[in-house]
């Protein structure tokens, strides 16, 4: 099994010393964030997005499994229906491929053999967005990843960001493809240099306990689900 787990703290020990357009720092990195104008045009803020901790997953992928391949904006053996809104995702018999983030192949006799599709999120967004990805994940036969970034959490984001993922689950679990596959979530917090992990499986998906957070739990400095583990950088 690929170790998502330590691929995405080494990724964010990366993210959290990369320089910034605006402000250099002593690190080794030669990827910085890179300023943007706010819509209004008054303002510049730093840009920080999936792009960036896709591109250093990548490379540390690279460097912990050598023999293995991979793929990015891979096209899904599945065909899905994405509309604009939350009641407009759906399976579709007839329509067209979606795509995975990155795919993580192995040889296997005279060809590629798919082993893992990741799908890589950035900020609390909308029900939709997280739908979609989650169905993917559900539909398709190989293990699954789910990696999310989060500049910063506070209680309430992580909870929003739990609801949306219990939502999503528990509408697409009847589709669930592949009985002893996982799917695994890492949420990362930028500012507090820590994440948290779970493996999910099917059987999972039918205990409501998943997914529940208490309020007082919500802020991941103090975060408390028996089914995840939390996982706090080194401080050197």
């Amino acid at each position: 099994m690929i170790d998502i787990l330590e691929l995405s703290k080494k990724v964010l020990t990366r993210l959290a010393f990369l320089g910034k357009e605006n402000a250099i720092r002593d690190s080794n990195e030669q990827l910085i964030f890179p300023l943007k104008r706010l819509t209004d045009g008054t303002k510049e803020t730093i840009r920080i997005s999936e792009q960036e901790m896709r591109l250093l997953f990548i490379e540390e992928f690279k460097i912990k499994y050598p023999n293995l391949y991979y793929s990015i904006e891979t096209p899904t053996t599945g065909k899905f229906s994405f509309g604009k809104t939350w009641n407009e995702i759906k399976l579709e018999n007839e329509g067209q491929s979606a795509s995975h983030d990155m795919c993580i192949f192995e040889k296997k006799d005279s060809k590629y053999e798919r082993i893992m599709n990741i799908e890589f999120k950035h900020r609390n967004s909308g029900i939709a967005k997280s739908g979609k990805d989650v169905l993917k994940l559900i539909r398709e036969e190989q293990d699954g990843a789910f990696i999310h970034l989060l500049e910063n959490t506070n209680s309430n984001t992580i909870i929003s960001v739990f609801r949306k993922l219990a939502e999503s689950f528990e509408k697409f679990k009847t589709v669930w493809i592949q009985e002893n596959k996982t799917i695994q979530i890492v949420i990362l917090s930028l500012e507090q240099k820590k994440l948290i992990h779970c493996e999910l499986r099917k059987s999972d998906l039918f205990d409501n306990n998943f997914f529940v957070l208490e309020q007082k739990f919500g802020n991941i400095d103090k975060f408390n689900n028996s089914y995840w583990s939390l996982v706090e950088l080194d401080k050197n």
